[in-house]
């Protein structure tokens, strides 16, 4: 199967732009997940939603009441 060839850079930036917005992954991605771009997209778009959620969690700890 082909596959449009696409700079990891663009790739990397719309993976965080989309995880910064709080899209879903199924939502956001544009390239097929059996393409290396779609494959490349999800796993940065996990880690960067796995660090701003530890950001969220650290600057906005919880407190037990």
């Amino acid at each position: 199967m082909d596959f449009p060839i696409v700079s990891l850079e663009r790739v990397e930036q719309e993976a965080k732009a989309a995880a910064e917005r709080g899209d879903t992954l199924n939502a956001s991605c544009p390239y097929p997940f059996a393409d290396p771009a779609g494959a490349h997209f999800r796993d940065v778009f996990n880690k960067h939603r796995a660090s701003l959620n530890v950001l969220h969690d650290t600057l906005n700890p919880r407190t037990c009441a």
